[in-house]
């Protein structure tokens, strides 16, 4: 993914979740938290919060390391414990334990300029696969099965509480089409942006994908997302897949 040019630090942010994580973390949490950055590891808990807090790096990180830094200490929390990190954000507490982290992560992406905010309602000529793609591009989408359709819920919900109702699934690519993209966004007789998903995990998948693209490009030509989930690909095919689709002009998102 390209960095955007116009990353800064958020100090008030970085504060917000150094002071939660030194809060919430248990001993033995603490005491890898120290081992990992090379600090004794003996005393109190207190103790090993005020030494994290004296030697970490992690308010002063380079905004591009900064949100992976974020995602590895967060990604093993409990839900209820991030609900109160959104709180602490200002961000909706609602929904699971994904819904809630990927709140989180999609705040700090905001903070630290590697996403702009949408303002709603939201002026529909504007969208284009190049202004949708860096939302798909950060996205943690939570392995919860081993099929597409299991996958739709988690993308639905984000697109939807970044853009509004301008989202749409399934929608026919043509009047009397059979064939339906998985998430139209846009006004859904007219200007909009496709968002296919495709998790193959054969050659025989990923041919299958290719030869349903021209019906797609005719409806949206340039503004055609495939959302590519990589799971059980080996990496030659994956390469192979990827080349194929630029070579066709698309937006590609691997996750």
């Amino acid at each position: 993914m390209t960095l955007p040019d116009n990353l800064r630090p958020d100090a008030q942010l970085r504060e917000t979740l150094l002071a939660y994580l030194l809060d919430t973390g248990t001993a033995s949490e603490l005491t890898d938290w120290l081992w990992d950055i090379g600090q004794d590891t003996r005393g109190s808990v207190e103790e090993k919060r005020q030494r994290i807090r004296a030697t970490t790096k992690y308010l002063t990180m380079p905004a591009a390391e900064f949100p992976a830094q974020t995602e590895s200490y967060l990604a093993p929390y409990p839900s209820e414990l991030l609900a109160d990190l959104c709180e602490d954000l200002g961000v909706s507490a609602e929904g699971t334990k994904n819904d809630r982290y990927r709140r989180v992560m999609r705040e700090v992406h905001y903070r630290e300029r590697w996403l702009a905010r949408v303002e709603k309602p939201l002026a529909i000529p504007s969208l284009s696969a190049a202004v949708v793609a860096p939302y798909l591009g950060w996205f943690p989408v939570p392995r919860t099965g081993n099929y597409e359709k299991q996958f739709y819920p988690a993308i639905y919900n984000e697109l939807q509480e970044i853009f509004g109702d301008v989202v749409y699934e399934q929608l026919p690519v043509a009047h009397g089409s059979t064939l339906k993209i998985d998430f139209h966004l846009g006004d859904p007789q007219g200007h909009g942006v496709g968002i296919e998903v495709k998790m193959p995990v054969s050659n025989a998948d990923v041919q299958r994908s290719l030869g349903q693209l021209d019906q797609y490009q005719r409806r949206y030509g340039d503004n055609l997302i495939l959302f590519i989930l990589q799971d059980f690909l080996k990496p030659e095919i994956l390469s192979f897949f990827i080349e194929s689709l630029k070579g066709k002009g698309l937006a590609v998102v691997v996750r």
